[in-house]
């Protein structure tokens, strides 16, 4: 019986497969080459049968919480003009941008803080030999120690070194004649929501794509034959694609001036995996280091967690490893093959070497776009259900321990919204310049103002809208499944609404005004952290918090100007 399984990788595939078979009671171990868990990578999408699988995870909605925000893709003329575009909300979760388009690091995260209560994790360690004993595979590490595991699962990228341990010479990859380099670049304020891609000549391309972290992703491609590019140094490949795109035109100065001082340069010669097999003994190969389709496949994040269900349903049902392995084989190589069945002429098809085959690409683009095409283009962009395994096969396979499909219950999350805020109402009205309080407010008026201080009556109308506001958006965040967006989120609310009645107590009953005006600015920045952390998870609730930022932000300046005009009550 299977129950003791070593994880190799900790991206998407494997902390799929850990979350699958941690909740099913197997003994689960993570091993992460990276010193600590890696966020980098560019965008991604997950459709079809994958949206299935995150959603009987229970993280389809905090996947499409921590989307990118694009809105469509949009090819850019020699000019600057589109040329051609798809709109996310025109071609609905099959076009060239997905309804869930989400950053590799961002769902790698979400996948391993939704399963390492579960499983092990150990960074910083990876995987040296393999030997396959009749009692279990002998696992030994980079510091020497060798450890027993009824099963391996390599999931590697496409480069795997452990799969070359176990299977020697067995890939034989098929390079796509397309060189990529992808980092991130400042975001300027003409960066919108769109994903645009500028074609030059000479089979070169330049790819902008929005982010939810204020900054832009940047990639550059060259349509040619393989050189070896993948095995230079990172100096070497920079200087190469300084010297392919001196020319390019377009935003390319703006990429190449951004390339020298990016911190997650990354390039590659696109190439498929092609393995014969992917199992042999106690090891099984899953994600990119079995299969991997290259971007141009469009499904690999997909793949990814289909196949990490598919192979933790066959470990969860099977008798054996060897059934386990065959059924998760026979029912995920149709899906492979038929991703990996690109065209030879694509990738020069999509990067035209020549101005007639740009203007031929746009024309054909824009022709695409229009009404009456739209579903046929929109299915030649989906993912690839038509050879999806049938999940329903492993339903009986039910995990023992589900990941929560929300946070809170109603009534607790309006309970904690109730208490939270109605104390600092209660510590709020304690301390309000009213005829309740004559001390507090005699010295109040008392106060020497500026000319653009609102009436009294302001105040009273103002702040219950804000709280409401408030209000609105803790209860949606409390009822968000826990996650670690999510819960910096909730801290920032919580912190926000403290020190709203905080405040009063500083400025009206300590009279500080010197210590009041500096709360006043620290709650502008907690006010604004709150938003931009809260649009990871909810963006209604981030957007109910900006009207609270715009006051508190006029308050600190209003707040500042009375500390500088009363200076002899500033204490």
């Amino acid at each position: 019986m299977v129950s003791k399984v070593l994880i190799t990788g900790a991206s998407v595939a494997g902390n799929s497969c850990a979350w699958w078979l941690g909740r099913a009671g197997f003994d689960v171990t993570v091993v992460e080459r990276a010193p600590t868990f890696r966020d980098g990578g560019q965008n991604v999408d997950v459709r079809g049968v994958g949206r299935t699988v995150l959603r009987a995870m229970g993280l389809e909605d905090a996947a499409l919480a921590a989307g990118t925000g694009e809105e469509g893709t949009a090819w850019i003329a020699e000019d600057g003009r589109i040329a051609a575009q798809f709109l996310t909300a025109d071609t609905g979760a099959n076009g060239p941008t997905a309804e869930m388009e989400i950053l590799r690091g961002d769902l790698a995260r979400l996948l391993y803080d939704a399963a390492r209560d579960h499983v092990r994790y150990r960074f910083g360690d990876h995987v040296t030999a393999i030997e396959d004993r009749a009692d279990g595979a002998a696992v030994t590490f980079t510091g020497g120690a060798t450890e027993r595991f009824d099963a391996v699962i390599v999931a590697e990228g496409v480069g795997s070194a452990t799969r070359e341990l176990i299977f020697p010479g067995e890939n034989r990859p098929r390079f796509m004649n397309l060189s990529m380099a992808y980092f991130t670049i400042p975001r300027r304020a003409d960066d919108d929501r769109l994903w645009r891609w500028y074609h030059a000549t000479g089979g070169r391309s330049v790819s902008l794509r929005p982010d939810r972290h204020g900054t832009t992703r940047a990639m550059l491609a060259v349509q040619k034959p393989p050189s070896g590019e993948q095995d230079w140094a990172v100096a070497r490949q920079k200087a190469w694609l300084r010297e392919t795109f001196a020319d390019a035109g377009w935003q390319a100065p703006r990429v190449l001036a951004a390339m020298e001082t990016t911190e997650d340069f990354y390039f590659d010669v696109l190439r498929q995996v092609r393995m014969p097999r992917w199992s042999t003994g106690r090891v099984v190969l899953c994600g990119d280091a079995a299969w991997c389709v290259t971007p141009m496949g469009g499904v690999g994040t997909t793949l990814a967690v289909t196949g990490a269900r598919v192979l933790a349903g066959e470990l969860i049902r099977a008798a054996d490893l060897s059934a386990a392995f065959d059924g998760y084989e026979r029912q995920l190589r149709p899906m492979v093959e038929n991703a990996q069945a690109i065209p030879g002429f694509a990738a020069r098809m999509a990067n035209p070497r020549s101005r007639l085959g740009i203007h031929a690409l746009h024309a054909a683009l824009a022709v695409a776009s229009r009404p009456a095409v739209m579903a046929v283009t929109g299915a030649l962009s989906g993912g690839g259900d038509d050879h999806a395994p049938d999940l329903s096969r492993y339903d009986g396979a039910v995990p023992v321990a589900k990941a929560p499909r929300h946070g809170l219950s109603p009534l607790a999350a309006l309970g904690v919204v109730a208490l939270t805020l109605g104390a600092s109402a209660v510590l709020g009205r304690r301390n309000a310049p009213d005829r309740s309080h004559p001390g507090i407010r005699r010295w109040y008026r008392r106060l020497d103002k500026p000319g653009f201080t609102p009436p009294d009556a302001a105040f009273g109308a103002v702040w219950p809208a804000l709280e409401t506001g408030l209000a609105i958006g803790g209860y949606r965040l409390l009822r968000k499944p826990p996650g670690a967006a999510r819960n910096a989120a909730v801290g920032l609310w919580l912190a926000n609404s403290a020190m709203i009645g905080g405040w009063t107590e500083l400025f009206f009953r300590r009279k500080r005004l010197n210590a009041s005006t500096v709360a006043s600015g620290a709650m502008v920045a907690s006010g604004a952290a709150l938003a931009a952390t809260a649009a990871k998870v909810d963006r209604p609730a981030a957007a109910l918090s900006v009207p609270f930022v715009a006051w508190v932000a006029f308050a600190t300046v209003l707040a500042d100007r009375i500390r500088r005009d009363n200076p002899d009550r500033a204490g």
